[in-house]
């Protein structure tokens, strides 16, 4: 069972109920993420993930952990473009104490100044960890430019100077704003009645909520455009990311943006992966993916490969988009593509986090439920000429960003492509 349930204050919950398993996950998800941070802020949204766990007026930070260890339940948390949000996993006869435990977090952070400190030096290694790995880097770059113009090109993490700034006030003020019941989505999933869900809901959040609205702010679309940008970092291959614009979080044309992601570029069986690296042998890394936001979105395309093979790299991937456009996908194709679509919705289905999770950000980012059976449905109704036909929205030779972190190569991969 799927609900959609909202409270007077403007919380918002969505259940699941399973019968069939023993366990229950729990999210709750704020909109609170870079498309809400001023520049000067940028990464609080991160740095306030981090300072949940990091006690509260009546728990430490070793309380929380320990709590959770105590009853053999997970506990963790993650910050997007558009939101962060928190979780357990746990025994259905559990769920109370982590109803109490993430209530207590929510509402009673204390963002102590001396925790505040030691985290920022967490995060500060984080940052550095991140820019030892060429691909986030080239999918940091990729990302900014692709949303250039829009709240969404600024980083998760932030800058070492922009959170050098942040100080406990701030998280305090910023969670006053932010952390409130119209900005927040609660997901539950698992063995739990409705009216249990409700009560925990009541008892944990809803009472504790003070008068407070908030108003999402609206997000300008980012303007199609097209940019090259190298990095050089001392590495021995060379990263390689091309950014198409792509539809927006909750487009009606997503069953077919997956499908295609399938079949072009994301399983081992794919058209890119059997031409780049199967037949041709030029990398041991490529594909690509959709990245959807409130009004924006953009589609990846990425290999890595040695400095000698770059271009060719790029015109292999030039030639297989080419051929895609010209001639579409076969039956055989739509056919995989939507059994592995089909497979992976119903597979997802048997995780309590997934589910979780699924539900929760969809609500949090769309304001929407998301409907398993709808996208069923839609998978079923695909054709040939839908998949091509978002093919040649996306791949849009004129619109297209191209990021190149290599150790100093002399190479405009925008200008190779477009000329292949």
């Amino acid at each position: 069972m799927r609900k959609l349930i909202e409270f007077d204050s403007g919380l918002k919950v969505v259940l699941s109920t399973n019968e069939a398993v023993r366990s229950v996950a729990i999210g709750v998800f704020v909109g609170a993420g870079v498309v809400v941070e001023k520049p000067e802020q940028n990464g609080i949204s991160h740095f306030m993930e981090h300072m949940l766990f990091k006690g509260t007026k009546k728990r430490s930070a070793y309380d929380i952990v320990r709590e959770m260890d105590a009853i053999g339940a997970n506990i963790n948390a993650a910050t997007s473009k558009t939101y962060t949000f928190f979780y357990t996993t746990s025994l259905d006869t559990n769920a109370e104490k982590c109803f109490d435990v993430l209530s207590d977090m929510y509402f009673n952070s204390t963002f102590d100044a001396e925790e505040l400190e030691r985290e920022r030096k967490v995060i500060f290694e984080e940052i550095d960890e991140n820019e030892d790995d060429p691909f986030d880097v080239c999918s940091e770059h990729a990302s900014s430019e692709a949303l250039k113009g829009t709240p969404y090109e600024k980083t998760i993490l932030g800058t070492k100077e922009s959170l050098a700034k942040l100080t406990s006030q701030d998280l305090h003020a910023y969670h006053a704003e932010k952390y409130v019941a119209g900005n927040t989505v609660i997901s539950i999933c698992g063995h739990i009645t409705e009216e249990h869900a409700k009560e925990l809901v009541n008892n944990y959040f809803e009472k504790n909520y003070e008068d407070r609205s908030f108003e999402y702010p609206e997000v300008k679309k980012a303007v199609e455009h097209a940019n090259f940008e190298s990095v050089d970092k001392k590495i021995e291959q060379a990263h390689v990311i091309l950014t198409y614009p792509c539809f927006a979080a909750g487009d009606d044309h997503f069953s077919t943006v997956n499908l295609l992601t399938n079949v072009f570029c994301s399983e081992m069986s794919s058209r890119l992966f059997q031409s780049i690296r199967e037949k041709l042998g030029l990398c041991y890394s490529v594909g690509g993916y959709p990245a959807a936001f409130k009004n924006n979105g953009y589609y990846t395309i990425y290999t890595s490969t040695n400095k000698k093979s770059v271009e060719k790299a790029v015109i292999a991937i030039k030639k297989e988009i080419n051929l895609l456009l010209e001639k579409g996908i076969t039956d055989e194709e739509l056919s995989m593509g939507k059994e592995k679509l089909k497979t992976s919705l119903v597979l997802g289905q048997e995780s309590t986090y997934s589910i979780m999770k699924a539900f929760g950000s969809r609500l949090i980012v769309t304001g929407e439920l998301l409907d398993i059976d709808k996208m069923i449905e839609e998978i079923d109704n695909i054709t040939k000429d839908d998949v091509l036909a978002v093919a040649k929205a996306i791949f849009d030779t004129e619109n297209v960003c191209a990021t190149l972190v290599s150790d100093g190569l002399k190479i405009n991969v925008l200008e190779v492509y477009k000329n292949a």
